[in-house]
């Protein structure tokens, strides 16, 4: 495990060779680090919480835990969370270690050649770079034969000093969200939101996190009491902003542009470890929020076209 960094005028981004993991994306006119990082570089080889994370080869989750490969053999994939394959599973893109090429002072690629895992062979690459106040995460893959490829970042936002991200304000670009059953599998039933069951997970109007938590609905129970959700876009200019996220003080913000066509929204709500972060205390509850952008999830279960010898995706986190 090694540690690297990218820095310019307005922007320091730190990562670690070890499951490409991102431990600070420093806005440098306000010093403060946008992403929840833990207090020692030991505990991301366990990593509970996925910290930071690249998430492959498969993000998301995936039930039935099986898909078939490009010959129609079926695969089964192992589970770790109850019969669910998550996060491409066990032995997950966040648990291997990548070899770092550094460019310049602004620009590297992440190399690993996924000849271990359930899914055939592919070569990854992930081109990390800076320019202005931009932080980019470019992800490539090429197989020899059509597979499986999915890949995000699983970093957690919070862009103060606050415990929890309640008092954030959030606002994305028009979505539907993916509808989850009571054992929170990914469905192939979307809602716009307008219904009053799900209207308080809709962020198309800008508003503060917390009144997206503790809700003491269904939905939201099943979620523990926060947001745990697939949100699909329903336009696709990639110009626009995705996510738009600013402290209350109106001092960082973070605005996201990417070409998947989903987001998962997560907002720290299941807290199983206790694991001390570098900001001096514990995980919390709703102390940070992802957005993971990826294919919409279980699309292995649910849609016939998911096998590609090619495969990529950009993200873009513009600071302050």
């Amino acid at each position: 495990m090694e540690k690297f960094k990218l820095e310019n005028a307005q922007v320091l981004v730190e990562f670690l060779s070890f499951g490409g993991i991102l431990t600070k994306m420093i806005n440098k006119k306000t010093g403060q680090n946008y992403v929840l990082a833990y207090e020692k570089d030991t505990d991301y080889l366990s990593n509970p919480y996925f910290f930071g994370a690249t998430i492959g080869r498969n993000a998301g989750r995936t039930f039935p835990s099986f898909y078939r490969d490009y010959s129609g053999k079926k695969i089964m994939l192992d589970t770790n969370e109850g019969r669910v394959h998550l996060h491409g599973g066990k032995n997950g893109f966040h648990q291997v270690e990548w070899q770092v090429e550094i460019s310049d002072q602004t620009s590297c690629k992440l190399s690993y050649f996924d000849s271990h895992s359930l899914y055939d062979p592919m070569n990854i690459e992930l081109i990390y770079s800076l320019e202005k106040n931009r932080f980019s995460i470019k992800a490539k893959g090429t197989s020899l034969v059509p597979t499986v490829c999915n890949v995000t970042n699983h970093s957690y936002f919070n862009l103060n000093e606050q415990l929890t991200i309640k008092d954030h304000h959030l606002q994305m670009a028009a979505a539907e969200i993916q509808l989850i059953d009571e054992q929170f599998i990914p469905t192939t039933k979307y809602s716009a939101m307008h219904e009053p069951i799900y209207a308080p997970f809709g962020f198309e109007q800008e508003k503060p996190i917390g009144q997206a938590l503790e809700l003491q609905t269904e939905l939201s129970k099943i979620c523990a009491d926060g947001i745990d959700l697939a949100y699909r876009f329903t336009e696709n200019d990639t110009t626009k902003p995705r996510i738009v996220l600013t402290d209350p003080q109106e001092k960082n913000k973070l605005t996201v542009y990417s070409d998947q066509e989903a987001c998962v929204v997560y907002t720290l709500n299941k807290i199983s470890d206790k694991v001390k972060t570098d900001r001096g205390y514990q995980v919390e509850k709703f102390g940070g929020i992802t957005f993971e952008m990826q294919r919409t999830p279980n699309y292995v279960q649910t849609e016939e076209d998911i096998l590609a010898t090619d495969y990529s995706a950009v993200t873009i986190y513009e600071i302050g």
